[in-house]
């Protein structure tokens, strides 16, 4: 899924009070670029179980990401005990957004009864409406011109047409900042007071804005909880590990930059960086802030959440901070 950077970003900026929970792994396409966000799988039972024996390793980072939850929580439907207290502390949220393909299992049947934000993707004509309050839509295209992807978000219906308003101005506000007019093609109506349509395309190569991630937010494998940092918004805390991997969920199938900034590194001996199993041909320089900015160039794959592994040396001191991760083209 190739769009999904892209309609973060407009409900991100259109919605910016949502907490999202996107149940698409293995895919996650709007994980990675919704800083803060939950993540779990709609079933699990499709899983193959080293499958689900890695997933089961991830947690939440350092400070549980933006949106305030529990410290250090796995990935949500895979642990029965967890997806409770999960679903008891989301119950009383009023922004709810719940990112899936097809039917809504459930378990989350009370949060949607209870007026969560619902946003399908693919077709879903023909499936049964979900639990609760009537709802209206606001179909959203996005990927390219020749590689549609279509979402639809369910919300209440009179609040279609100020959330419509909002999605159009955000899609226009993000193609000024991605090549204009000739490198997007937006558009859109309110169709009723129910119902919307708006699309966001891109004319010719794919496009996807860059994304930076805040270390204390990222999805890892460390062994045990981190140590949240003395300031709100340090990085995670890798302890004695000599080595993580990091969830990032779906990104644009691409040639890109990939970036992680460090602190507490000896410039001497580096780090080996990895995408999906892959070594990269890494670079680094220092910064003016102290930190060391590990890089390389990196192609991620389509369809699948992506998975960085960091290397430590041996001889590399304890201690160090993974302040951020970033993705530029």
């Amino acid at each position: 899924m190739s769009g999904g950077g892209v309609l973060a970003c407009l409900l991100r900026e259109a919605l910016p009070a949502l907490r999202l929970l996107d149940l698409g792994l293995p895919a996650a396409p709007l994980l990675g670029w919704w800083p803060g966000a939950l993540c779990g799988i709609a079933d699990p039972a499709r899983l193959a179980p080293a499958e689900a024996a890695l997933l089961g390793r991830f947690r939440q980072g350092a400070h549980g990401g933006a949106w305030g939850g529990p410290q250090g929580m796995p990935i949500f439907g895979l642990d029965p005990a967890a997806d409770a207290a999960l679903l008891a502390t989301l119950e009383s949220e009023a922004a709810l957004l719940l990112a899936l393909d097809g039917v809504p299992p459930p378990a989350l049947a009370r949060l949607l009864e209870a007026g969560a934000l619902l946003l399908r993707h693919g077709r879903t004509e023909g499936l049964p409406p979900p639990p609760g309050p009537e709802r209206g839509r606001i179909m959203l295209l996005v990927g390219t011109l020749a590689r549609i992807e279509r979402w639809d978000l369910l919300l209440p219906p009179d609040a279609v047409a100020p959330v419509f308003t909002r999605l159009q101005d955000a899609a226009h506000g993000l193609a000024a900042q991605l090549g204009g007019g000739r490198a997007w093609q937006v558009g859109g109506r309110l169709v009723t007071g129910g119902l919307a349509s708006l699309g966001m395309l891109a004319i010719g190569a794919e496009r996807a804005p860059s994304l930076r991630l805040p270390g204390a937010t990222l999805w890892h494998d460390l062994p045990a909880a981190p140590a949240a940092g003395i300031e709100a918004g340090e990085g995670l805390r890798l302890g004695a590990a000599r080595q993580v991997r990091l969830l990032l969920g779906g990104m644009p199938a691409r040639q890109a930059w990939l970036r992680l900034r460090l602190r507490g590194l000896s410039p001497t001996r580096m780090p080996a960086l990895f995408l999906d199993g892959l070594r990269l041909q890494t670079q680094w320089r220092a910064d003016d802030e102290g930190s060391v900015v590990i890089e390389a160039p990196a192609r991620m794959q389509a369809g699948q959440a992506s998975l960085v592994g960091l290397a430590l040396p041996a001889e590399a001191p304890a201690g160090a901070v993974l302040l951020s991760l970033e993705f530029a083209a």
